[in-house]
């Protein structure tokens, strides 16, 4: 990521840094009291396509399409637009597992969400895997 794409902090996490493409739509979400606890370059499988999928397994920062913010509360999926960003959201409460696919030599995990299941492409794999504790902490704190 470049500089200008980094940008600074916002709310009450300081040490979750918010890439400039993202600051609305964290901010909106601070608003509503869902401090990110983690940011990362991230695309969804189902909407990708194998270019956007190929950018995000080389891991080229420089062409981020998308982002995976997640929250105390929520896990929610961004694609940065220039007037409005596209935003999925899934209540963490709502998330059955989280899975490897291929070891993660793809830099993929699968997300399970009762019957459905969505793969997430990180683009640096130590944010997949950062991911991945956080959600498993999770489900043994439950």
């Amino acid at each position: 990521m470049t500089e200008e794409d980094e940008g600074g902090s916002m709310g009450s996490s300081p040490e979750v840094p918010v890439p400039k493409k993202l600051q609305r739509t964290v901010k909106k979400l601070t608003e509503t009291g869902e401090v990110p606890v983690q940011i990362a370059p991230a695309i969804l499988k189902s909407q990708a396509t194998d270019q956007m999928l190929a950018i995000a397994r080389m891991g080229m920062m420089d062409k981020v399409l998308g982002y995976l913010v997640t929250t105390k509360k929520s896990v929610h999926f961004v694609r940065p637009g220039i007037a409005w960003d596209r935003v999925q959201t899934v209540p963490l409460e709502k998330i059955d597992d989280v899975e490897y696919v291929d070891e993660f030599h793809t830099n993929t995990l699968k997300l399970k969400v009762g019957e459905r299941a969505e793969s997430l492409i990180f683009y640096d794999d130590k944010d997949g895997i950062r991911f991945y504790q956080y959600i498993k902490n999770r489900q043994w704190q439950n």
